[in-house]
């Protein structure tokens, strides 16, 4: 299919043009303060729910209920509590993915932008001074909600600047800024909660109004683009087109957040316990993530979509299959390190085949609703893992589906070989 990408920029001059770039690569730091600001902190954050319990609270009082149904003490009352505000943004962003592609197509990538920001500024902050686990919640599902927002705005915004060729290398860029922002992220947010306790991470979110601010000045004007008789002829042929880049992205993002998900309980059964040691583990593969996304822009324009792919897949395969087969500290990293390879080809490589293959008039909803399925994978990895790792123990649950992901990536080239599979595969990812 032809790239249906309509900016023009191909090379970036200037101080003006590099400040839109800043601002177009903040999407990835927004992303790394979702996921990295209550990291450090999360059991301070519990252990001040578990003292304050229930009162006034409705969220809280159904959580005591349950934890006492479950036979659970009062510190696992604030260990869930906790969590759930946690995890609250990855529902706001499924939900909020489709959403704001809708919303950006009918009040323009910049006006929608700087909107979002706003809100994201606010309701990221709201731990500063909400005192109820209900009014967390809403404000981190809102957090959510902007989240995905900021993200599609920013990637449509790229895709209107800049050429194809190098929109790739921009995209590389953005993921790599998130890969080492998240880095800094978790240790900035690790000194602030020594420093002012569990609430002043919270801070980090004000950081938005520092790129609002930005956006004003050096974002490029944008109009809405959408027309209620062209998104309806253009719906049916370019959103259900695209299902066959949606159905790949859910266990790409199963492998992804593997190590977040899932490395510390391995490296636990392996008797890898003290909390430094995991979070060097765990960042060999965050920092190889942004490496390799780093140099996506270029090498991709010398590999098919295909070829990519599969270096996507193999990676993550082998990446998981060594964590599995593994037992001690150092060959552990090297699987986060190869897995990171893998993520570091994926999150780019998504925007770009979603951005090339999406008609300019439902671009922003085709970007919205990849994050949805982005975070479907998120959400699928514990319900796919745990079962298998009750089953069978959790190190053959990482073998059985790095073994998996290999075996499918063999299969698939296998399929292309034949005639049906050769037509197929040359309209899909090229």
């Amino acid at each position: 299919m032809s790239d249906q990408s309509v900016g023009t920029h191909s090379t970036i001059k200037g101080f003006h043009e590099w400040m839109t770039v800043a601002v177009m690569l903040s999407g990835g730091l927004m992303m790394a303060i979702v996921v990295s600001a209550m990291t450090p902190v999360a059991h301070e954050a519990a252990a001040y729910f578990a003292a304050k319990g229930g009162q006034d609270d409705l969220v809280a009082r159904l959580i005591t209920a349950l934890a006492g149904l479950l036979s659970a003490n009062g510190a696992q009352h604030g260990d869930l509590v906790a969590q759930m505000i946690m995890t609250m943004p990855a529902l706001g962003i499924i939900l909020g993915g489709p959403l704001c592609g809708w919303l950006i197509d009918r009040m323009g990538s910049k006006p929608f932008l700087l909107t979002i920001l706003a809100v994201y500024g606010v309701s990221g902050s709201a731990g500063l001074y909400l005192d109820s686990a209900t009014g967390l919640m809403v404000s981190r599902f809102v957090l959510g909600l902007a989240t995905a927002g900021s993200m599609t705005a920013m990637i449509t915004s790229i895709a209107e600047y800049f050429s194809p060729e190098a929109r790739a290398r921009i995209l590389g860029y953005q993921s790599a800024t998130g890969s080492f922002a998240g880095v800094l992220m978790i240790k900035l947010a690790g000194w602030l909660g020594d420093y002012g306790g569990w609430r002043l991470p919270f801070a980090l979110y004000l950081l938005s109004f520092a790129v609002l601010l930005l956006g004003i000045k050096y974002l490029p004007a944008s109009k809405p683009r959408a027309r209620a008789t062209s998104i309806k002829t253009e719906r049916r042929g370019s959103i259900w087109g695209l299902w066959p880049v949606y159905l790949l992205i859910v266990p790409m993002f199963v492998a992804v957040y593997m190590p977040n998900i899932q490395v510390s309980f391995l490296l636990r059964d392996d008797g890898i316990v003290q909390p430094s040691t995991q979070s060097n583990i765990i960042l060999t593969g965050a920092f190889m993530v942004g490496l390799t996304a780093l140099f996506y822009g270029r090498f991709r324009p010398h590999l098919s979509g295909n070829t990519i792919l599969y270096l996507c897949f193999l990676s993550q395969g082998a990446g998981i299959t060594i964590m599995g087969l593994s037992h001690s500290a150092i060959p552990i990293a090297g699987g986060c390190a190869i897995l990171g390879i893998g993520t570091g080809i994926a999150n780019p490589l998504i925007a770009d085949l979603i951005v090339a293959r999406a008609a300019p008039a439902i671009r922003a909803r085709a970007i919205g609703a990849s994050y949805t399925m982005r975070y479907v994978g998120d959400l699928a990895n514990p319900f796919i893992i745990w079962p298998l790792a009750f089953a069978v123990g959790l190190h053959n649950a990482f073998v059985g589906v790095g073994v998996l992901f290999l075996a499918s990536v063999l299969a698939f080239a296998g399929w292309r070989q034949l005639p049906t599979g050769r037509k197929a595969a040359e309209t899909a990812a090229e």
